[in-house]
């Protein structure tokens, strides 16, 4: 960020929670304070000092937690943040990238919010949201994260709330289910099964960053979402399986769909059910996996099929995907399970 910053940074660190001070709160191992000074610290003009403001009870704790900090660079006052300053809160985890676009063009600090701590789920959530958020869409944030935002601040201010978008984008993704069906095979119904499933992908995006600027994410708002999620994939393999069998006639068709809807309610079950706590080997290599590991679980990716889908979709050569990921996934849970017994063993 330059130097020609229009507003100063300061830290609200007052905000407090159900636990207390939230500012000491741990997430991924860390206090939100400290996740938040090395924030400021990288988006801050060079040479700036940075505002930590406190309540006057929480003084002492503060000046321990930024004992280490460089006193020239980060400083303690007690109050409320001066009016006009760019606030980044202690109530709130932000994306760096986008924090420092809005520092740069005068905006809200508020647009680059990611998490919102000052609700029920939200220190809950904050760490599996954070771990999500370091694989998220390896395709989809090139083009559709930002529609999904836009269309989240647009409904933020209304009473639509994320479940309502969550159930819109599943509608829309069975609407390109039911075209690839049962729709006569040509360019115009491809076309449109592909946009259907574009759209809904949007939709599936835009439903959690709504919950975190409305700050309504949930247990059963995430459930609904992974349920859904499963529910129209299936419901598009069942129709691929059908449609091509309507097309030739191959009772093989219906098969392979049957083979892929058990070999991926395996590999779910599998992958979802209890395990005993893995050692610190087993998590260091789960971290470092090797090539032909991670090539492995990229194919698997959600994002990664929801962008084949579209692509084939759009081509009329979705009993591609249907083959591909018959294979895949029951492959999947037998090596899973081949695993687990020789760890057990």
């Amino acid at each position: 960020m330059s130097a020609g910053t229009p507003r100063n940074l300061v830290i609200d660190a007052r905000p407090r929670g159900p636990r207390g001070l939230l500012a000491a709160e741990r997430v991924l191992g860390r206090n939100v304070l400290d996740l938040l000074l090395d924030l400021a610290g990288s988006v801050a003009p060079t040479g700036g000092s940075v505002a930590v403001h406190a309540r006057e009870d929480d003084h002492d704790a503060l000046a321990g937690m930024l004992a280490t900090r460089p006193a020239s660079r980060f400083v303690l006052a007690v109050g409320p943040p001066p009016e006009g300053s760019a606030v980044i809160r202690s109530d709130r985890l932000y994306d760096p990238s986008r924090l420092q676009r809005a520092l740069r063009r005068g905006g809200d600090p508020e647009s680059a919010v990611i998490w919102r701590l000052d609700h029920p789920e939200g220190l809950a959530g904050a760490d599996d949201e954070l771990a999500r958020r370091r694989s998220y869409q390896p395709l989809g944030r090139y083009w559709a994260i930002e529609p999904a935002r836009w269309l989240a601040r647009a409904l933020a201010p209304t009473r639509i709330r994320p479940n309502a978008v969550t159930l819109a984008a599943s509608g829309v993704f069975l609407v390109g289910a039911a075209l690839t069906g049962f729709a006569s095979p040509s360019l115009a119904a491809h076309l449109a099964s592909a946009v259907a499933l574009a759209a809904a992908l949007v939709l599936d995006t835009a439903d959690g960053h709504l919950a975190r600027l409305q700050g309504t994410a949930s247990e059963f708002g995430r459930w609904l979402d992974s349920w859904l999620d499963e529910v129209s994939d299936m419901a598009l393999h069942a129709a691929i399986a059908w449609s091509a069998y309507s097309r030739t006639g191959a009772v093989g068709w219906l098969l392979l769909g049957m083979l892929y809807a058990m070999g991926k309610y395996v590999f779910v079950a599998g992958t979802t059910a209890n395990e005993p706590a893995a050692s610190a080997a087993e998590i260091e290599a789960s971290r470092r996996p090797t090539l032909a590991v991670a090539a492995i679980r990229l194919a698997g990716h959600a994002d990664i099929r929801w962008h084949l889908w579209i692509v084939l979709a759009a081509c009329g050569r979705l009993d591609a995907a249907l083959v591909a990921y018959a294979v895949y996934f029951p492959t999947r849970a037998l090596l899973g399970a081949f695993r687990k017994a020789v760890h057990r063993a």
